[in-house]
């Protein structure tokens, strides 16, 4: 993979602005860690999601994927909470401070912030995560097993994740020299640092799946640039404990001719659609 194709994300968040709903409230998690509420409106019966954004994006991603998913849950009578990752949950920024190590810890400020919201069932969580996002939902799952009964993922990367980089240049270069910075043509020049690569090592999404409990689904475009690995990664689901499975569906869905953000600029082909549908579909199934 390239450190390219995670930044280009963060460009096409820029270029999109949507019209926000009522029952969407913007909130303070933690310092420095920000997120957008969104209620149904009508009767809620404490169905709620997290929803984690990718790499050097911004709480509604790109396109406005995550608003929108937002709103989709809304409609279908579930509440979410999105957040922008500290240091790098911004539009403007152009060095990113995060670490996998911070998202993990926003992931779970905003778990806690949650569970102060009245009206949120407990029992009936969910998160969902877009590229860099699924890991952090699922380790987050796996490290804390009764926070989310069901997960989804989108464009989710796989295995080691610290040998993710290991052909990318930029990271290679931030590894060696402390930082490195690049310019990503029509959007910014972006900075990233050792710290950032450095704070992936031990964690594997392979194996935290094996251990999270709950349902999980996982889409991804047959022309996404990361590894097609949803049948091995059924298969771990599969080989979880008996007592585990029956109330923990695990389904995947490749969406032909989709890229890694299901073409969300090209509405006409519908993958992103397609791909927000599907999600909606399965929270309100597996919550």
């Amino acid at each position: 993979m390239t450190i390219s194709n995670w930044f280009r994300i963060g460009l096409l968040v820029v270029l999109t602005g949507l019209v926000g709903r009522a029952g969407e409230t913007f909130v303070e998690i933690a310092p420095e860690v920000r997120g957008a509420w969104v209620t149904p409106e009508g009767v809620w019966d404490g169905r709620t999601v997290l929803l984690f954004h990718g790499m050097a994006s911004d709480m509604d991603d790109a396109g406005g994927s995550l608003k929108l998913l937002a709103q989709g849950l809304a409609e279908r009578g579930i509440a979410s909470l999105r957040i922008n990752f500290r240091g790098e949950g911004d539009q403007a920024r152009t060095k990113i401070e995060s670490t996998f190590i911070t998202r993990l810890e926003d992931a779970a400020a905003a778990h806690a912030w949650l569970l102060q919201q009245a009206g949120v069932a407990t029992g009936r969580v969910g998160a969902f995560g877009f590229s860099l996002g699924a890991p952090t939902a699922v380790v987050t799952g796996a490290r804390h097993p009764g926070w989310f009964k069901s997960i989804a993922v989108w464009s989710a990367p796989s295995g080691d994740l610290f040998a993710l980089w290991a052909n990318d240049e930029t990271a290679q270069r931030a590894l060696r020299d402390g930082e490195a910075t690049q310019e990503i043509p029509g959007w910014k020049t972006l900075t990233t640092k050792r710290e950032f690569y450095e704070s992936f090592r031990g964690f594997n999404f392979d194996e935290a799946l094996a251990k999270y409990p709950g349902a999980l689904l996982a889409v991804r475009g047959s022309a996404d640039y990361l590894a097609h690995r949803e049948d091995e990664l059924m298969k771990i689901l599969a080989a979880r404990p008996a007592s585990v499975l029956p109330g923990s569906p695990a389904e995947a869905v490749l969406i032909g001719g989709a890229d890694h953000i299901f073409n969300v600029f090209q509405p006409e082909l519908g993958h992103a659609a397609r791909a927000r549908a599907l999600t909606v579909a399965w929270f309100e199934r597996t919550l």
